[in-house]
């Protein structure tokens, strides 16, 4: 008798179930139908939330170096202004990232990207490099704006130390061969 009672209970909820998913189907085919009265926009694209720039940032961000930057193995990034005051954006390989300037304490410029994000660019006065701090390597490295590389030692006095009458220690003379 069990089985009966449950084999129509089964019954009953399939045919009431039923003209609700036939209702469902045509006003699915209706809607599909009528055409659209507004267009697509398209996918928007969302900036994030960012919270306003204190003074200390605000000072990071006007000695920020932008513009184009040229970089080793023929690699460029760029780095603009954010919409947002106080903000920048630095863009490469065509993924951009929101980051926010922090002044150091060994005075390089921090740009670390916002939300979590794992980019940081770290700006002195000669060069730049971005870096994935998520798995701690570089990105790119020996990046130069038009300012760096102004400001940059020329190669033959990278370390700043071949000064006039320096004496040459390049070529040992000594009798021994040590020097």
């Amino acid at each position: 008798m069990r089985v009966v009672y449950t084999l129509a209970l089964a019954c009953a909820s399939l045919a009431l179930a039923a003209p609700a998913l036939a209702q469902d189907k045509s006003t699915t085919k209706v809607a599909a139908a009528k055409p659209a009265n507004k267009p697509n926009p398209g996918p928007v694209s969302q900036l994030p939330t960012l919270p306003v720039a204190d003074q200390e940032q605000l000072l990071a961000a006007s000695l920020t170096y932008l513009g184009h930057y040229d970089c080793e193995f023929k690699q460029t990034l760029q780095v603009a202004k954010h919409q947002v005051e106080g903000y920048m954006v630095v863009t490469f390989s065509s993924k951009a990232h929101t980051m926010k300037p922090v002044r150091s304490s060994t005075g390089a410029l921090r740009l670390e990207e916002v939300a979590n994000g794992p980019m940081l660019l770290v700006q002195i006065p000669t060069k730049s490099m971005l870096m994935d701090t998520a798995r701690g390597r570089r990105i790119v490295d020996a990046c130069m704006s038009e300012i760096q590389a102004k400001e940059a030692p020329p190669p033959e006095n990278s370390l700043g130390m071949k000064l006039d009458g320096q004496i040459n220690t390049s070529s040992c003379s000594a009798p021994s061969g040590r020097c």
